[in-house]
């Protein structure tokens, strides 16, 4: 069955329509003879490059680029000979403002009856895109040398916690491979004994979308562990805030650790000396108070070895715990009531009390003022050799105070009893310039029977 001739106006008016369709084209079009000679351009073209006469159509070119016309002329010589399609990315001036903006143009051939009659093309605008690209690509490229510029070890992880990039220095150290690295390969190179409890520590940070930090050895290329501290961050969606990666970085922190660890052992070493040297002053004090026969002097000796002793207490908790310049005020009187009970076994003497972590130099002013009240409780509460309680507690006070107080049951302060008087007391004088000394305050409270003193101090950082 053989196909049916049209009619001549038939296939002129589809001519023209199609001619009308390119023309109204919301995009930049040309139709072009076999050679590739140019034919016609339409509307969104001649606006676009003010190209509209016949000699523009000749010169079809000047709107292109000088930078990109070879390569236009190397895929167009290519091409046409042969017949084929071809996709190129050239600049074409914008001729309203004097700007050249990325295109992609796209020509085809046309054929009829298995004839080349024609070729179409259409350039679309990707300047938006191509620039948006060149700005990731820049900003991807400054990112990396960044990064691989910093003296620390850097990475990052998807929320799913597996690899997604760790620096140049991060290989360098560890001797590894993007793909050793991947999924749970990183926990590898940490130390083992340090591995577990750092996984702990970081799912439970991630699990609150939290930022983290953890110090534990990482293993050089060489075999050799390194301290190193360990942070990371949360990257965040601007829009709908879910955590898209997490940041972090390894810093080498051997040295510092290694002079912190010497620091240590010789604040240890000092305390130590210090703790044998107050013992041996207090045994001194001891014996020559049990050989005197004055008992005012046998008094102010006993006086002077208990508060020699409790600031060798302080030295011997120093020397026995793993940090000294912090130390746990409630271990530290629970041991000095043990030792003030010994020298009164007629007595009942008991401490409770909550853990409050204070600087060192706050230690010994606090254990001062709790062997003046214990020791006064001693003397004055249970008149004779009659025995009795005697209750020291320790309890915080929010953040950043704690309340100190000294119980008793005994027969309750004089007449007249006065903190702020002046008194001949050598011990009520040491007990409130102490409790100046740290900024505390100290007040008197008369039970029945008995007497309390509640010490408020401050807790330093």
């Amino acid at each position: 069955m053989g196909t049916q001739e049209q009619p001549e106006g038939w296939r002129d008016e589809s001519e023209e329509r199609l001619r009308a369709f390119i023309e109204n084209a919301p995009r930049k079009m040309w139709i072009a003879r076999p050679d590739g000679t140019v034919e016609f351009f339409n509307r969104e073209w001649r606006d676009y490059t003010g190209q509209s006469s016949a000699e523009d159509m000749l010169n079809w070119r000047e709107a292109v680029h000088p930078a990109d016309r070879p390569r236009l002329d190397e895929v167009r010589g290519r091409a046409v000979p042969l017949g084929q399609p071809y996709d190129v990315q050239v600049r074409l001036l914008r001729r309203s403002d004097g700007l050249h903006r990325w295109h992609i143009g796209r020509v085809s051939p046309v054929h009829l009856h298995g004839r080349l009659i024609a070729w179409i093309g259409a350039a679309t605008d990707i300047d938006n895109r191509v620039r948006a690209e060149a700005a990731l690509r820049e900003s991807e490229t400054n990112f990396r040398t960044m990064a691989n510029a910093i003296p620390q070890l850097a990475w990052m992880r998807d929320p799913a916690d597996y690899s997604i990039w760790y620096n140049q220095r991060w290989f360098d150290f560890t001797g590894t491979s993007m793909e050793q690295m991947q999924n749970d390969g990183w926990w590898t190179v940490i130390h083992p004994d340090h591995a577990d409890p750092m996984l702990e520590a970081v799912t439970a940070a991630r699990a609150e979308g939290r930022s983290w930090e953890y110090t534990a050895p990482l293993r050089r290329r060489d075999g050799v562990y390194r301290w190193h501290l360990f942070r990371a961050v949360p990257i965040r969606d601007e829009t709908a805030g879910t955590i898209t990666r997490w940041f972090g970085t390894s810093t080498d922190i051997n040295e510092q650790r290694e002079a912190q660890e010497r620091q240590r052992l010789l604040t240890q070493e000092v305390s130590h000396r210090v703790k044998n040297s107050l013992a041996l002053v207090a045994a001194q004090l001891s014996l020559q108070a049990r050989a005197s026969d004055n008992d005012d002097a046998r008094n102010v000796l006993m006086d002077a070895y208990s508060r020699v002793l409790t600031i060798a207490g302080v030295h011997d908790h120093l020397w026995r715990q793993y940090d000294a310049s912090f130390i746990d005020m409630s271990g530290f009187l629970h041991g000095l009531c043990r030792k003030l009970q010994e020298t009164a076994p007629g007595h009942e003497l008991s401490f409770t009390g909550d853990r409050v972590i204070v600087p060192t130099d706050q230690a010994v002013p606090i254990g001062l003022v709790v062997n003046e009240l214990v020791t006064n409780a001693l003397k004055y509460a249970y008149p004779g050799d009659r025995g009795g309680p005697i209750r020291v507690t320790l309890r915080r006070d929010g953040e950043d105070a704690m309340v100190l107080e000294v119980t008793d049951r005994g027969v309750g302060l004089p007449a007249g009893f006065d903190l702020t008087a002046p008194t001949k007391s050598l011990g009520m004088r040491l007990l409130v310039n102490t409790v100046r000394q740290i900024n505390a305050t100290v007040d008197a409270e008369r039970l029945d029977p008995g007497t309390r003193f509640a010490v408020a101090i401050p807790v330093g950082r």
